[in-house]
């Protein structure tokens, strides 16, 4: 399994949400990293995120992210 792109406590800016469009933009910081693993995709890393205090609903992907 490899490393994940994000650690707890990386300020990241959320860069797509289906769920919260309206966190799109903004910064928050990585509170939890998951590993995963499906036949499909492999490994992959799974984050909850937090923004202004609040932690966002369902869990986020590398693709979700960008560091800031």
């Amino acid at each position: 399994m490899g490393k994940s792109r994000f650690k707890v406590g990386d300020k990241v800016r959320v860069v797509s949400n289906e769920i919260q469009s309206n966190m799109v933009g903004k910064v928050g910081q990585v509170k939890k990293v998951y590993p995963s693993f499906s036949e499909e995709l492999g490994y992959e890393f799974l984050y909850r995120v937090e923004v202004a205090g609040v932690v966002l609903k369902g869990v986020a992907t590398d693709n979700d992210l960008e560091h800031v």
